[in-house]
């Protein structure tokens, strides 16, 4: 999900747990000249945030039950992306980015 506004967007990753045991997560989103704002997982410890060069690293605070799901939200300013040219969780690629 993303949402566009005045050169900025806010959007959202919706993690989700299909194993059978709790596990960490880590998401990764490339992101071109992009200027993080802020970052939060909704309803959840939160984790840590890391850079190298345009991508940015999320990690679980804690780890996902299973079949669990938390909202990883994120604000994005002055990028000229409205979306990220990557997208990972894990080692599976983000779906139904639009």
């Amino acid at each position: 999900m993303l949402e566009t506004f005045d050169g900025a967007f806010i959007g959202e990753v919706l993690v989700r747990n299909v194993s059978r045991s709790s596990q960490g997560w880590t998401v990764r989103m490339t992101f071109p000249y992009a200027n993080l704002v802020t970052a939060w997982i909704e309803g959840a410890p939160q984790g840590r945030i890391s850079r190298s060069g345009d991508t940015w690293t999320f990690t679980s605070g804690v780890d996902l039950n299973p079949g669990a799901s938390v909202p990883l939200r994120f604000h994005y300013d002055r990028t000229r992306a409205t979306r990220p040219t990557a997208c990972t969780v894990g080692v599976a690629g983000c779906s139904g980015i639009r």
